[in-house]
């Protein structure tokens, strides 16, 4: 196999990877969101919320975390390799995302808490 060739088949396995990611963040949200209507889980109540973000909400967020950190990782490893960089700051731009959103959320705890 031609060393191009491997090099297009990274790229397109990095670009699935930064794709699931953001897809995986945007349906956990969504369904965050509407968890009442669509689950039945009541925002309120204890039980309910633990359950549903042990479950679902925090293993989905920690997969799309897991592979935008991959996808980093994979594009910094082959920076010098890959000659298009509008693909690698793409395949960064769609991976970032996850990653915003666990960095808001750990500022967020440590803000709330100091109070």
């Amino acid at each position: 196999m031609e060393l191009a060739q491997r090099h297009l088949i990274k790229i397109k396995w990095t670009a699935r990877m930064a794709i699931a990611s953001l897809g995986i963040l945007t349906i956990a949200l969504v369904v965050n969101y509407f968890r009442e209507p669509l689950l039945g889980f009541n925002k309120g109540y204890g039980p309910h919320n633990f359950t549903f973000n042990f479950i679902f909400f925090l293993p989905s967020l920690a997969t799309a975390l897991g592979l935008g950190l991959a996808v980093i990782g994979r594009t910094l490893k082959h920076w010098n390799t890959w000659k298009d960089s509008n693909k690698k700051w793409t395949l960064i731009g769609l991976s970032f995302p996850a990653i915003g959103f666990w960095i808001f959320m750990i500022i967020r705890i440590f803000t709330l808490t100091t109070d």
